[in-house]
């Protein structure tokens, strides 16, 4: 049964790929302007003169673990958690260009979890307006949403082999992404600044079995509907060697308890490097981060906060080394304990040509639960990513 389920997600998932593409054909020849990444695409019936440009992208992770994740400890969807053999994701992408003002981006996923049949996720798929009047920009489809340091991205991009304990608990196992609109502002102040304002429902996911972390109370607590979620975010520096990003969320919406819950956060980040804007030399990275909530339920309300902090030095050409410290608040009511990960790592990666970039990074995580003791863990992670980054 479970073998017909996946089959039948992979292969919806291919419709719904080709159906954001069914009225267009492509033209089958590489676009020298934009090297050998991007493909030239023309309306069905057209002359054959390209007026749109796709950017495809390839990502892929997987990790061996010398310890399986405790049972009942919280992970990411896409996180490994089994000892030995974690495919963790393939990820299939592309950047969508349309002349001066229209973007667009669609990302899948196909991933093994707890070493179960192979699954698919279509997890976004918008479309963009830029450059228009008043230095605005609209998106619209399913897209995660621009909150904190890490719920927009990818778990490509991601600087460690697993998802904050923040993220996890706060916005859910996969991220919180809407399916629904946003309206950025990028503010004439001289600097790079942008504000970005969101508003839809969330993407249901499939409900995992009940643990003992808090399995599906823990779950309402996560806002579901009538989600607007807001966020300001600045980068500056003093010179090309130091720089700065700060930023503010903010979200509130509709939990499972019939009721609301607030999600507020504030992140900075410092980032040194050796030539400046210039490509190369050794580097360095201090993100901070602090998110709390206000949970409404039934019976009353509550409060928790999370903190986690990292350290990422790139010390020579493509070798960084990584050490991040998270925590979590513990909530009765809920039967979330408090945790905190200690996370240290080393990441090698190859560049290939043509956007192509190898990857291999270890890592060991030591995981301490209240009322669960400690957990030790060392991941070996492999992976590549082509490709060019992604829209955002």
């Amino acid at each position: 049964m479970k073998t017909t389920n996946s089959t039948q997600k992979i292969t919806g998932l291919a419709l719904g790929v080709s159906a954001l593409l069914a009225p267009l054909s492509v033209l089958a020849h590489e676009s020298a302007d934009h090297g050998s990444s991007s493909l030239s695409l023309a309306a069905a019936g057209g002359s054959g003169s390209s007026f749109l440009r796709v950017d495809p992208s390839l990502n892929l992770r997987l990790t061996h673990g010398t310890d399986a994740v405790a049972d009942g400890l919280e992970v990411g969807g896409h996180d490994p958690n089994d000892e030995g053999f974690n495919f963790q994701g393939f990820e299939l992408g592309a950047n969508i260009y349309g002349g001066e003002h229209l973007r667009g981006f669609v990302n899948a996923n196909i991933f093994k979890p707890d070493g179960e049949e192979f699954e698919a996720e279509f997890e976004e798929g918008f479309i963009k307006f830029v450059n228009l009047p008043g230095n605005l920009e609209l998106r619209a489809g399913r897209m995660l949403v621009r909150f904190g340091d890490q719920n927009a991205k990818h778990q490509h991009a991601f600087d460690f082999t697993n998802t904050n304990l923040g993220n996890i608990r706060f916005l859910g196992e996969e991220g919180l992404a809407i399916e629904g609109g946003e309206i950025s502002w990028l503010v004439p102040t001289g600097i790079d600044d942008i504000l970005s304002i969101s508003f839809g429902d969330g993407v249901p996911h499939e409900e995992g079995e009940e643990e003992e972390s808090g399995g599906v109370d823990a779950e309402e607590a996560l806002p579901i509907n009538n989600i607007i979620a807001a966020r300001y975010q600045a980068r500056f520096g003093a010179n090309d060697f130091n720089r700065f990003q700060v930023g503010a969320s903010y979200i509130t919406g509709d939990n499972g308890f019939d009721r609301t819950t607030d999600i507020y956060g504030a992140d900075v980040t410092y980032s040194w490097r050796e030539n400046g804007l210039e490509r190369g030399g050794k580097q360095f990275r201090w993100r901070t981060e602090w998110i709390g909530r206000d949970v409404e339920t039934a019976g009353g309300s509550f409060d928790d906060n999370t903190f986690n902090t990292s350290l990422l030095w790139e010390f020579a050409e493509s070798w960084e080394a990584g050490l991040r410290y998270d925590w979590v608040e513990g909530e009765g009511d809920l039967e979330l304990n408090k945790r905190y990960r200690i996370s240290s790592s080393m990441t090698k990666r190859f560049d290939l040509g043509d956007d192509f970039i190898g990857l291999i990074r270890v890592q060991y995580d030591h995981d301490d639960t209240n009322g669960q003791g400690a957990d030790d863990t060392v991941w070996l992670q492999f992976g590549f990513d082509w490709g060019r980054a992604e829209i955002r």
